[in-house]
């Protein structure tokens, strides 16, 4: 899985699908009604640990999700739709995404292999086809990030998706929220713990 969470899951999650990864559309849902809203009343839990509680409310997100995905079998065709619509128009933009795809999977398949060594693995990973095919599909992504019709269909697919949820779980719209707040407070405090580094090499 490594490969793909990496590398699959990114180029279809950004580009595609919303399915690929709860966090990444619960980043992208709550922007627009988050905004002017910052987490009222959420600063108490300071005592806690928002790794764990972040990590919590990811499993409550993504096991929401594939209940929902599980019991409206026409999302996770949209889904393939959407993901197809993707890999056509980064065809259509000169690259070879589902050559890419394929080169990436190969070398998870072998990476499944629980006899390999670490050093094997990083070769696998490090390999030139492989890092070639990733940076292959970052260039895809980023030629149809903009593009109009993908944009239009991952919105429809997050909004029946989130209703789907909504119906599976009726709290699901605070974990995203509180899921947001809690990122915001550990980007903070990593910046905050990241050392005031001054012009010192050089």
């Amino acid at each position: 899985m490594k490969i793909r969470s990496q590398s699959l899951a990114g180029l279809i999650a950004a580009a595609a699908l919303a399915l690929a990864s709860p966090l990444v559309m619960a980043q992208g849902m709550g922007q627009q009604e988050q905004q002017g809203q910052g987490g009222m009343g959420m600063q108490g839990g300071q005592g806690g640990n928002p790794q764990m509680e972040m990590q919590q409310l990811q499993q409550t997100l993504s096991e929401t999700q594939q209940q929902a995905i599980e019991n409206n079998p026409q999302l996770e065709q949209q889904g393939e739709e959407l993901e197809n619509l993707v890999l056509d128009k980064m065809e259509s933009a000169g690259y070879e995404p589902r050559r890419d795809l394929e080169t990436l999977e190969s070398a998870e398949e072998q990476l499944r292999d629980e006899d390999l060594s670490a050093e094997e693995r990083q070769e696998v990973i490090q390999s030139e086809d492989v890092q070639q095919a990733q940076m292959n599909l970052q260039e895809a992504q980023q030629s149809v990030a903009e593009d109009e019709e993908i944009l239009e269909a991952q919105e429809s697919l997050r909004e029946e998706l989130m209703s789907a949820m909504r119906d599976e779980n009726a709290d699901i719209d605070d974990v995203i929220e509180r899921m947001q707040t809690l990122q915001q407070q550990m980007q903070q405090q990593q910046q905050q713990q990241q050392p005031q580094q001054g012009g010192e090499g050089g």
